[in-house]
């Protein structure tokens, strides 16, 4: 009996220890735009822009994008920039005739030589593969990558231009922003998610562990890089922090800019199966990276943590969603030392830390982007933050299954433009008008 409960202690002991260093951690990359606002500030946009040097080929891989794939065609052609230096390629495969239908109806509406509509219908399908189609056929020095629901700001060019002249760096990741907060009860905590990874998470990671895993959009990258390395690996689900532990073990210097006004624009899923399928193949892909094995060639050690903890992340949700009523279940029901008990109660608090944050995080969201943020906000996310840990550490435990089972296919998320209204493409018009005259550096 004593041994049984030394064991039991040890266990309760181990797992607190494990799941206050990740709540630490979790905290610390939460709250580091505001803990190290200097360094935030040197990786905001330059106020002034160096003369057009780099042209840009847009990738836009779009399958089943009909509700969209217009909005967007026209968002990324209204992008600032000497018309002869861009290039938008639409890549879609030859199955999906309404998409398709869609981006030719646009292209003749706007009448531009410089976007066309690639189509295939080989395999596999996902979005690597139509971005590697993309990458064969571009013909500009810069290959960026949008979605297809993405609205990127008219300054975007010239943001990145400048930032790969003054700091010689081969990849930029710029901020995504989710904005339709109020579209379904999980919504806000996900745009907040998206809110503090793109304005801290990503520079405290590039700054402890000089790792960046790349989104799935508003990527810049040199083609010639891109064509060293081969592109995009095709079997992985996270294209996209694959391709950024391949640019880093090439040598590539990869620089992240975040601003508020700049960010470009995206919806959340429109419903929870979309959701937990986008997070699975996320998190299903971190798992793919790590049994990849890439990483340990990584030539720091430090790098390798950072990139560890990173890619275990799924395993960190469904051990906290299992641990969170375990330890209120014993702390009620078992004896144990007063020192240990208290120390169990630890996460809890850090979880509880961790959702004032993302409560002040959805106040600063709205204040930036000039939205409403009513009384009723706090107690909703108050109301829905464990249900919200919940569907994560569900989309984790489907991600492990998945990776055991060999299920591989690509779970497509679905767009709706619930980020596109009457105001915010006021919005668009505004900054048009404001980006006719550019001031440039001299």
């Amino acid at each position: 009996m004593i041994a049984g409960e030394t064991i039991f202690i040890t266990i309760i002991f181990f797992s607190s220890l494990f799941l206050t260093i990740q709540g630490c951690i979790t905290l610390c990359w939460m709250l580091y735009a505001w803990e190290d606002p200097t360094y935030a500030k040197t990786h905001k946009s330059p106020t002034s822009y160096e003369p057009p040097t780099h042209s840009f080929t847009a990738l836009i891989p779009a399958r089943h994008e009909e509700r969209v794939i217009r909005d967007t065609i026209k968002a990324v052609h209204m992008i600032q920039y000497p018309e002869e230096k861009k290039e938008i390629l639409i890549l879609c495969r030859t199955d999906d005739q309404k998409t398709i239908q869609k981006a030719n109806k646009t292209i003749q509406k706007l009448n531009s030589p410089h976007i066309r509509l690639v189509t295939f219908d080989d395999f596999p399908i996902n979005k690597p593969h139509s971005l590697n189609k993309g990458l064969t056929l571009a013909t500009h020095d810069i290959v960026a990558v949008f979605d297809a629901e993405d609205e990127p700001h008219p300054d975007i060019y010239h943001i990145v231009n400048t930032v790969m002249l003054r700091e010689c760096v081969d990849a930029v990741q710029c901020g995504v922003q989710l904005m339709n907060y109020r579209s379904k009860w999980f919504s806000n905590l996900n745009v907040v998610e998206y809110y503090l990874w793109f304005k801290s998470g990503l520079h405290f990671f590039n700054r402890i562990g000089a790792i960046v895993p790349l989104g799935g959009n508003t990527i810049f990258i040199r083609k010639d890089i891109l064509q060293r390395i081969n592109g995009w690996d095709e079997q992985c689900l996270t294209e996209d922090a694959d391709i950024g532990v391949r640019l880093i073990l090439n040598g590539a210097k990869i620089k992240v800019i975040y601003d508020e006004q700049h960010a470009t624009k995206e919806e959340t899923p429109h419903n929870l199966s979309a959701f937990i399928k986008q997070r699975t193949r996320w998190n299903q892909g971190f798992l793919q990276i790590f049994l990849k094995r890439d990483w340990t060639k990584l030539p720091h050690i430090r790098q390798k943590v950072v990139l560890l903890y990173i890619l275990l992340s799924p395993v960190i949700h469904a051990a906290l969603l299992i641990y969170t009523p375990f330890a209120v279940f014993i702390a009620i029901t078992q004896k144990m030392p007063v020192v240990i008990s208290l120390f169990s109660f630890l996460p809890l608090f850090l979880f509880g830390l961790q959702l004032l944050i993302s409560i002040y995080a959805l106040y600063e969201f709205t204040k930036h982007y000039k939205l409403s943020f009513s009384w009723w906000m706090p107690i909703h996310t108050v109301l829905t933050f464990y249900p919200y840990q919940f569907l994560l550490g569900y989309a984790s435990f489907r991600a492990l299954y998945r990776i055991i089972s060999g299920r591989a296919n690509w779970e497509k998320t679905f767009h709706h433009n619930a980020h596109r209204s009457s105001r915010h493409q006021k919005t668009i018009s505004c900054h048009l008008k404001r980006s006719s005259i550019y001031s440039y550096a001299k």
